[in-house]
């Protein structure tokens, strides 16, 4: 049997990434992956990156030309549900093409000296005599094999496929998300008829959970809806939405239909010998469910603890407990107080009131940077404030929203302050997680 310092399981953004990483330090790296070359990395199309977090997160970045590279937009409207008042904001986005790039991040890996074998599935661990993982199982071209590993990790995407095989209480949860902890996602691919409604940006409608965005065809966008429950139901918002909102005439090309986290990260992503990173951790954004950087921010922490529990020789979950108390004290608390505050707003707000808080302007450029991530002034917050008592007097909100989201920010605070006291060692860990699951009992899940 071969034996690594690391294997990970699943060759998407996440896994490439990690595996990149770690034998660019020296480390003997294995990479496996259920899916051929030619699919992974193609349940959808286009997806999205900041042209910041490319120095930020030290991955490459293609430019016109290059096959992952899609399109450029800076404009991002945020719009009322009539789509009369919308709100701009400027942040540049690069368009990628999800297969290319995965299969660049995979050459990347590659380079500097992981190993990835496709067409290789996880099957399940194996254990030493004191119980703690040591390898896995996987099936190559129908035949069984095993490999041994200092560390796994998991990075299968919304499968889970080694998170959900842990045994119950080996340190990571490994529970199953339900149809209300995920979000089912649609994409159609259109062709825009009219030059004159061509996009110079993209545009997001909270109402609906639902945006449109430019795509590979400069003539063409995607239109995109997002619920929970099922894609029935998402097709049932996306009904309502068209009926209202003055999307541009178009002709659909294809659609697309994915699933993606849309609920906490699970309260610790190591145990002995084993770590989880990617949608397998549910690492995705609270505003949008996007996954691919949300979890690069977490590997870069994982690289440098795994990198010297790997050294050091020690790669028990105590060794790596720092990968837990940074995570939840940085990303983790923003991504838990932002999703407190939508899941109190949205499912409190009604038509009426979405579209008085766009045309009064109690939804500023400030209040939608604090969506994404951005401090918000306290001038913001007193503005708003006084715009909610506001439309209280003139009845165009009723008191019962203004509770609702009163309750929602101090649940957000809550969570978000509860986060960044996640506990130094294990100790402690038992009480933090109950009180964790109590807050998450009173913010409650989008309906």
């Amino acid at each position: 049997m071969k034996n690594y310092d690391l294997i990970i399981i699943g060759a998407g953004t996440s896994g490439a990434y990690l595996a990149q990483r770690m034998a660019r330090r020296g480390h003997k790296v294995l990479v496996i992956e259920q899916l051929s070359r030619a699919k992974v990395g193609t349940k959808y199309d286009i997806f999205h990156i900041e042209r910041r977090e490319f120095d930020r997160l030290d991955i490459p970045r293609p430019v016109e030309g290059d096959p992952a590279w899609a399109f450029e937009f800076e404009k991002n409207y945020n719009a009322d549900p009539l789509t009369l008042y919308p709100k701009c904001q400027t942040n540049p986005i690069v368009g990628l093409h999800m297969h290319e790039y995965t299969l660049l991040l995979c050459d990347r890996a590659e380079e500097t000296g992981a190993e990835i074998k496709f067409g290789c599935a996880f099957e399940d661990f194996l254990y030493d005599d004191s119980g703690k993982i040591c390898g896995v199982t996987a099936k190559q071209r129908g035949r069984q094999v095993s490999f041994g590993a200092r560390i796994v990790a998991d990075c299968s995407g919304m499968a889970a496929v080694g998170r959900l095989k842990l045994p119950d209480g080996y340190g990571v949860e490994n529970t199953p998300l339900t149809d209300e902890d995920m979000f089912y996602v649609i994409l159609r691919y259109v062709t825009i008829k009219n030059p004159e409604d061509y996009l110079d940006g993209s545009t997001f409608w909270a109402a609906y959970k639902a945006w449109i965005a430019p795509c590979a065809d400069p003539h063409g966008a995607i239109i995109g809806i997002g619920a929970c429950h099922s894609f029935e139901y998402a097709e049932q918002i996306y009904a309502e939405m068209e009926s209202v909102v003055p999307l541009p005439e178009h002709e659909v090309v294809r659609i697309e239909r994915g699933r993606t986290p849309y609920t906490r990260n699970v309260y610790s992503m190591v145990a002995d010998n084993f770590f989880v990173s990617g949608d397998a951790g549910n690492l995705t954004k609270s505003v949008n469910g996007e996954g691919v950087t949300s979890a690069m921010v977490q590997l870069k922490l994982g690289t440098e603890v795994l990198d010297r529990a790997l050294k050091l020789g020690d790669t028990s979950r105590k060794a790596m407990w720092a990968v837990n108390r940074y995570y939840n004290m940085t990303q983790g608390a923003e991504f838990a107080m932002l999703r407190a505050l939508l899941v109190g707003v949205v499912n409190a707000v009604n038509f009426d009131e979405f579209q008085y808080v766009f045309e009064s302007g109690i939804i500023s450029d400030e209040l939608l940077n604090a969506l994404s991530g951005q401090s918000v002034p306290p001038q913001a917050l007193l503005a708003a404030a006084k715009g909610f008592v506001t439309g209280i007097a003139k009845k165009k909100l009723r008191t019962s929203t203004i509770k609702a989201a009163v309750l929602a920010l101090k649940n957000a605070v809550e969570i978000m302050t509860h986060y960044k006291r996640f506990p130094e060692t294990e100790d402690g860990f038992g009480q933090w997680c109950a009180k964790a699951d109590e807050i998450y009992e009173k913010i409650g899940k989008i309906k």
